[in-house]
C-alpha cells in the first residue's frame, strides 16, 4: 500500500466534533490553551474541500506574521491527520493542495480565480476549493472579494468592525443554480476560534451565545421532522484542555497551573471570562482606543516566503526608551513622538535566566535588543527616560558600581547612537502620577497628546495596564502584589512603571490643578 493509499484515522474529541457535525451557519469554538480549537479549524477545512469544489472561503487573522506562523501550520497538521498532503510535483505527486503559489495547470480552478499576486495568500485544493488568507492589519485590498463563507482565528482580537463592513458583506459567491454546493446548509457560514477575551472590545465574541440559547429554546418545541428540515443557525461551545484530555501529556493541566499565575491560568487555560469592575489604576484605558494594529507591510521574497516589515514608526527621527529597573526583571520600552502622538511602538523586558555572576546584566540585555532590532535606523538620537533608581551607585547587580543608566548608555553610544538622558531625578508624587496619566488616556483637552500603543508588540504590556489596581485606602499607590506573587513576572506592574516614567518626564507640565475621575478593576466571571 503505497501512501496515497493510506486512510488515516481521525479521532476528534467530543467538542470537535459535535463542533464540525454542526449544520449551524454561524458557530463559535472558544477553547482555552490545549482545547484543540486550532485543529477544530483545520478539520473545517478538510471538510469544507469535500463539500465545497470551486468554492472560495476565508481564513482571517489580525496579522500575516498570525497566519503564516501559527494558523496555516495548525491547519496544515490537520489536513495531514485527514489524508491530505500538499503538492509536490517531484516528492509528494498525490498531494491534493498547493499553498502560496499557483496550483498545476491541469487542477480544477475555483469559481473566483484569484489573481497572480493573491495565489501567494491562497490555498489551493485540487477541486478548485479555494482557501483565501486575510489579515486585518491590511484591509483596504481585501474590499469587493466574493466569498462562500468565513473562519476567523483568534477572533477576540479582532475588530468587529472590520468583519462586519469588510468580510461579511463579500458573501455573494457564485448564484449560479449549478454550483454543486448551492443549498449546502453551511453555505455562507461564518465560524470563530477564539480563546477568551482579555478585553472588554472581544467580548464581542460572545455574541452568539445568547442567540443560540434563543434558538435552543426555540428548536425544543419542534418535531424531529422540523429539526431535521430546519437546519440550526447558531452554534456556540466552550472548552477547555479537560475536553482534549486523551491528546494531551497527562500532567498537561498541572504543569501549567504550576507555570502560570492563578487568575492567567484561569482566562487562558480554564477560558474564564473577564469583566471590568470599579478600582483599576488605569481606569481611562482602553485597548480599542489606545492600542492600534495595523503595524506591518508584506512582501514576498523570490523563494515566496513572507517578509514583512514594521510600519508604524518613523526611521528619520530620534527614538525614546524608557526603563525599569528590578533584579527580578527589568522593562524597556521603545517609544516615538510624532506631531501630537506617542507611540509606544515595541517593549521588551528581560529576567535572569539563572543565578549566575557572569550572566549579562538584565538592562544590558535590553539596550543591545533596541541596538539590533534598530540597527538600520538613519536617525540615530535617542532619548533616554526611566526609573529614578537607575542613577543608584549601590545596586547590588552593577558589578562596577556604575549607575545603570550611565551603562545603558555607554551601549547606545558603543553602537554609534547619540544620546540624550531624559530621565527622572526623583519619583512623582503618587497623586500626580495617577492623575497625569489618565488625565492623558482620557484625551479631553487639545494640550495633551494621545497615547499610542502597538498590540501587536505589547501584549504583556496591555495586559498589566488592564489588570494593575489602584489602593483602596486613598493614597493614590499601585497595588504592587503582583510583583510579589506572579509567576509569569511580565504580567505584574513592572511595565506599567515604565511607561509612568516617560508620561510623567515628558507631559507633567500638562497636569491640573485639580480633579480626577472614577476608576475600574479586572476580576474573572466563574
Amino acid at each position: 500500500m503505497n501512501e496515497a493509499q493510506k486512510i488515516i484515522s481521525v479521532s476528534p474529541n467530543i467538542k470537535q466534533w459535535k463542533f464540525l457535525r454542526s449544520r449551524a451557519k454561524r458557530k463559535s469554538f472558544i477553547g482555552g490553551r490545549g482545547s484543540g480549537k486550532s485543529i477544530a479549524m483545520g478539520f473545517q477545512v478538510g471538510i469544507l474541500f469535500n463539500d465545497f469544489p470551486r468554492a472560495t472561503w476565508v481564513v482571517a487573522g489580525l496579522t500575516y506574521v498570525q497566519l503564516d506562523s501559527v494558523v496555516i501550520p495548525s491547519i496544515r497538521d490537520s489536513l495531514e491527520m485527514m489524508g491530505y498532503h500538499e503538492y509536490d510535483a517531484k516528492n509528494c505527486p498525490y498531494g491534493v493542495y498547493t499553498l502560496g503559489t499557483q496550483p498545476p495547470k491541469n487542477w480544477i480552478r475555483p469559481y473566483k480565480v484569484p489573481g497572480k499576486k493573491a495565489y501567494q495568500y491562497c490555498m489551493t485544493f485540487i477541486n478548485g476549493f479555494t482557501i483565501r488568507f486575510v489579515s486585518q492589519d491590511t484591509q483596504k485590498y481585501h474590499r469587493g472579494l466574493s466569498i462562500d463563507g468565513l473562519l476567523v482565528d483568534e477572533s477576540a482580537t479582532m475588530s468587529f468592525e472590520f468583519i462586519q463592513t469588510v468580510l461579511l458583506p463579500a458573501f455573494r459567491g457564485n448564484e449560479n443554480k449549478l454550483v454543486p454546493y448551492k443549498d449546502h446548509p453551511l453555505r455562507y457560514g461564518f465560524f470563530d476560534f477564539s480563546s477568551a477575551s482579555w478585553t472588554p472590545e472581544g467580548n464581542w465574541i460572545y455574541d452568539t451565545e445568547e442567540k443560540w440559547k434563543a434558538m435552543i429554546d426555540e428548536r425544543l418545541k419542534m418535531t424531529p421532522s422540523q429539526l431535521k428540515a430546519n437546519p440550526p443557525k447558531y452554534l456556540f461551545l466552550e472548552s477547555t484542555y479537560h475536553d482534549n484530555q486523551e491528546h494531551l501529556p497527562h500532567d498537561y493541566g498541572e504543569r501549567l497551573q504550576d507555570l502560570l499565575d492563578p487568575w492567567k491560568f484561569e482566562v487562558e487555560v480554564l477560558n474564564h471570562r473577564v469583566l471590568k469592575i470599579p478600582n483599576a489604576y488605569y481606569h481611562a484605558f482602553t485597548s480599542s482606543k489606545h492600542g492600534y494594529k495595523d503595524s506591518y507591510d508584506y512582501k514576498r521574497d523570490d523563494k515566496q516566503n513572507l517578509i514583512w516589515t514594521s510600519n508604524d514608526y518613523h526611521i528619520d527621527r530620534p527614538l525614546e526608551v524608557s526603563f525599569d529597573f528590578n533584579s527580578d526583571i527589568c522593562w524597556l520600552l521603545v517609544c516615538q513622538e510624532t506631531s501630537n502622538e506617542l507611540r509606544v511602538i515595541n517593549s521588551e523586558f528581560a529576567k535572569p535566566a539563572v543565578k549566575d555572576n557572569r550572566e549579562k546584566k538584565l538592562y544590558i540585555q535590553l539596550a543591545e535588543k533596541v541596538c539590533e532590532k534598530y540597527a538600520t535606523h538613519t536617525k540615530k538620537d535617542i532619548f533616554i527616560y526611566g526609573d529614578p533608581n537607575g542613577n543608584s551607585t549601590n545596586a547590588g547587580t552593577s558589578n562596577n558600581n556604575k549607575p545603570f543608566f550611565d551603562e545603558v548608555s555607554e551601549v547606545f553610544r558603543n553602537a554609534g547612537w547619540k544620546v540624550f538622558r531624559r530621565e527622572l531625578s526623583s519619583y512623582p508624587g503618587f497623586k500626580d502620577k495617577y492623575v497625569l496619566v489618565n488625565l492623558l488616556f482620557e484625551e479631553r483637552s487639545e494640550r495633551t497628546p494621545k497615547i499610542r500603543i502597538n498590540v501587536n508588540t505589547n501584549k504583556a504590556l496591555i495586559i498589566a495596564l488592564q489588570n494593575t489596581m489602584v489602593k483602596t485606602d486613598k493614597s493614590f499607590k499601585k497595588d504592587k502584589s503582583s510583583e510579589d506573587k506572579a509567576r509569569l513576572r511580565e504580567y505584574a506592574t513592572d511595565g506599567t512603571d515604565a511607561l509612568d516614567y516617560i508620561l510623567y518626564a515628558k507631559y507633567k507640565n500638562v497636569m491640573p490643578s485639580t480633579g480626577w475621575s472614577s476608576t475600574g478593576i479586572i476580576t474573572l466571571s466563574r
